[in-house]
């Protein structure tokens, strides 16, 4: 039981970490390529990040809970799984609060498409931008406590 939920939080994790990675490099390539007007730039809010927050939700969710099962792994000591433990529910908890005051009254602010964006639009974008980079650095911190091979499975620890 332990080897499936190790290999559910590593995978779910590592699924993660590269699924947001390349969330954020294709957004970033849209924004700052040009091309696209604010009407089509606002129609994408509304449809890329909904997905976005389910998939972060259900895979930070079950590398959380296989990280908590896997409790007396012998490939995972107990602090690396602290550590992964507490940075998972840390993405989550930032998660959350993007998603319900950050990206939330964002959302509102592009609705309906093309309209002039209030003044505040630039502070909660930022405000979104810093929280899903941390969310990022707490995913990487759990892959890597995770996934590091461990002395006791005859590789070289972390």
């Amino acid at each position: 039981m332990t080897r499936v939920a190790l290999f559910i939080a590593r995978f779910c994790s590592s699924s993660w970490l590269g699924a947001a990675t390349l969330f954020v490099i294709v957004g970033v390539l849209e924004v700052t390529r040009g091309g696209l007007d604010s009407r089509t730039r606002d129609i994408l809010v509304g449809l890329r990040f909904p997905p976005f927050y389910l998939t972060g939700a259900i895979l930070v969710g079950l590398s959380w809970a296989g990280a908590c099962a896997a409790e007396f792994h012998p490939e995972l000591p107990q602090r690396r799984r602290a550590f992964a433990v507490l940075s998972l529910l840390t993405v989550m908890a930032l998660m959350t609060i993007d998603y319900f005051w950050i990206y939330t009254p964002l959302a509102a602010m592009v609705n309906p498409p093309g309209q002039a964006r209030p003044a505040m639009f630039i502070t909660y974008h930022e405000a979104s931008k810093n929280i899903n980079f941390a969310g990022l650095f707490f995913s990487l911190v759990a892959a890597f406590a995770l996934n590091c091979p461990s002395r006791n499975s005859g590789r070289v620890s972390c």
